[in-house]
């Protein structure tokens, strides 16, 4: 557990700093063909630092509707039977959110932490998962607007075949597409935020911030950080910044100006 130092708590490296801060843009997906791709980067892969600290996604997300649908995938389908697969973020049916992560690139060696409970539709929604590594019902943790979800708390947690590290693929990254198929979906997205690292509870906590979401630039071990719009809006089109330091930009596919929407947490 990640001990806070005397002074986090109002804006230290492992707590938001939300110093002017506004939040006024997110992306709307069509669920026929939008999405982003932020390409492929070796810091996107779970422990590519090989420090051994986790893995961690946090988002907020709003359906529409109750289908099922894609909202994160690092997995990828080439011709003549290619397939890099890493993990995936989807709702299932009902909106069920879950998460999976492929061991060693293996289809059918993985690791699933699923929520039990539905998200309500046109709804906004801060979704946290965090990964240690390791192989056990607990080795993956689900936040919904900041309160945890274990397995058998809360959500379910299945696993097959012998696990093996998540192998480092060419696989892009994208937001509501999987891979190069036609899976597409329906949803808002924003504040995406990746790193390598496992968040404490405190800091999802803080993070969703009673539901407000605020600057997470400060937080350790910050691999990724795309706002999907902010802080200039439609004039952005079609590049989504990355406000790490690490400059991995995401691009606006099949997307207009106009998906980028003031429609926000």
């Amino acid at each position: 557990m990640k001990i806070l130092k005397l002074g986090q708590m109002l804006g230290g490296s492992n707590a938001p700093s939300g110093a002017s801060f506004e939040n006024l843009y997110s992306l709307e997906f069509d669920g026929v063909d939008d999405f982003v791709t932020f390409g492929d980067a070796d810091i996107f892969t779970p422990n590519s630092s090989g420090s051994n600290r986790g893995f961690s996604l946090s988002f907020w997300v709003k359906l529409p509707s109750s289908g099922g649908g894609i909202l994160i995938s690092k997995q990828e389908f080439f011709s003549g039977g290619t397939f890099f697969y890493e993990y995936e973020v989807r709702t299932q049916f009902a909106t069920k959110p879950f998460i999976k992560f492929y061991a060693g690139d293996n289809t059918k060696t993985h690791q699933t932490l699923t929520l039990d409970d539905a998200l309500s539709t046109d709804t906004w929604h801060h979704l946290a998962f965090t990964f240690d590594l390791s192989s056990s019902s607990s080795s993956i943790v689900g936040y919904v607007n900041g309160v945890q979800k274990t397995n058998g708390s809360g959500a379910t947690y299945s696993s097959s075949g012998t696990w093996a590290a998540v192998a480092n693929t060419p696989a892009h990254l994208q937001l509501a597409k999987k891979g190069s198929t036609t899976d597409f979906n329906d949803c808002f997205i924003d504040e995406f935020a990746i790193f390598d690292d496992t968040l404490s509870s405190s800091t999802v906590t803080n993070i969703y911030n009673s539901g407000s979401p605020n600057d997470l630039s400060g937080l350790d071990f910050l691999i990724g950080y795309w706002r999907n719009g902010d802080t200039a809006g439609p004039s952005v089109f079609p590049t989504i910044d990355d406000n790490s330091s690490n400059s991995n930009d995401g691009t606006m596919t099949n997307m207009a100006s106009s998906d980028i929407v003031t429609d926000v947490p």
